[in-house]
């Protein structure tokens, strides 16, 4: 990640740098700079509150404190010392460290450098006020991040807590699950306005549906998520402000839902995706079908079909270039007048769907390099 000095940082997943800077501009950012998986930018710090929210690509977001150059191990204690760290700690208060190390000539041990910031945060409390936070991995008050490239360190304050993509609605999951923020960010991507049909024929738990139809509907990703952020355990936190933004967001819900639909081979995944959407708050408008890919289309015009079809890690590779090239026939004889994006990460496979493709862009599944495919069918 590229050191700044803007104020506030959202990481995301990487290719999804653009799209999360429009959403923070959208959100009132006043100065945006893309970083690698993240992006920094200014304004109020209401703006984390609905970065939160709001953000349906960003994976957490932090508060930048500091940064420094670092030259020796000391230098991670005597720098993290120069923190006024009794403006975000109560001595009653508990914390955690997360440090990442990558690359620096005097740490290699990511654990070493967090354990230094961690006697530097006890010990200027306990010199200040005669008492000491707690360590606390599993529900600290206040969670430290501290990540360190080569011999430059950033400190910041996460105020998300559990990442951005546990959104609440996913009871179940099939194997090899699509993240919810890499759906979201292929819809966006794929440039669907919310207002023409939607299909996916390979929908596995459900995720790309719910992810679009929670766009259609103006949902905000973070209303109905089970874990509590972490910025609500702060000490400068302003209950009233966030419950305001609260309910702002649940009376701008329309639900104004185009035809939203999937299908799937697999009578589990159809299950699972139906649980899922049920606990969405969806299931009068994403219908979902036990189908096999090409048996199934749907009765509209035009629209898009957005979809994960399977890779080699999720099916045998025999057949998977079959599989592709059926996509590609589909996608010509059954879905004229469509836009049709793929993410996959079978480069030979993706060449046997045998069309031009309008888009492409580099994605990661995970640890999956990805390319997002779109293809226009006139």
């Amino acid at each position: 990640m590229t050191y700044n000095t803007l104020p506030y940082i959202a990481t995301t997943l990487a290719g999804l740098e653009e799209v999360l800077e429009e959403e923070l501009k959208q959100l009132g950012a006043s100065e945006t700079q893309q970083l690698t998986r993240a992006v920094a930018f200014s304004g109020t710090q209401d703006l984390i509150y609905k970065a939160n929210l709001w953000s349906r690509t960003a994976l957490q977001v932090l508060m930048n404190l500091s940064t420094a150059v670092i030259n020796s191990p000391d230098d991670i204690y005597n720098h993290i010392m120069t923190i006024q760290w009794d403006k975000y700690f109560r001595p009653y208060d508990t914390f955690s460290v997360a440090a990442v190390v990558h690359e620096n000539q005097f740490i290699n041990n990511s654990l070493f450098a967090a354990l230094k910031a961690k006697d530097a945060i006890v010990d200027q409390l306990r010199n200040k006020y005669g008492a000491r936070p707690s360590v606390d991995k599993d529900n600290p008050t206040i969670i430290v991040n501290l990540h360190i490239s080569k011999n430059n360190m950033s400190v910041a304050i996460n105020s998300t807590g559990v990442p951005l993509f546990k959104r609440g609605y996913k009871k179940c999951a099939v194997a090899s699950p699509l993240n919810e923020v890499l759906a979201a960010g292929i819809i966006k991507l794929s440039g669907w306005d919310k207002t023409v049909p939607l299909f996916d024929p390979f929908c596995g738990s459900g995720t790309i549906l719910i992810e679009a139809a929670m766009m259609a509907a103006n949902v905000a990703p973070g209303l109905y998520r089970n874990n509590s952020f972490a910025f609500t355990k702060w000490k400068s936190f302003n209950k009233n402000k966030w419950y305001s933004l609260q309910e702002d967001a649940k009376k701008a819900i329309t639900y104004k839902i185009p035809p939203i639909y999937g299908s799937d081979i697999s009578a589990k995944a159809v299950d699972y995706a139906k649980e899922n959407i049920n606990s969405a708050g969806f299931t009068d408008f994403i219908k979902v079908e036990q189908v096999s890919f090409g048996e199934f289309t749907p009765d509209i015009d035009d629209g898009f079909i957005i979809s994960n079809p399977p890779y080699g890690v999720r099916t045998d590779a025999t057949g998977l270039n079959d599989l592709y090239k059926l996509i590609g026939d589909t996608f010509k004889n059954q879905f004229k007048g469509f836009s049709c994006w793929i993410i996959s990460s079978e480069k030979e496979a993706i060449d046997k769907i045998g069309l031009h493709a309008c888009s492409k862009r580099k994605l990661f599944n995970g640890p999956l390099e990805c390319k997002l495919m779109g293809y226009k069918m006139y």
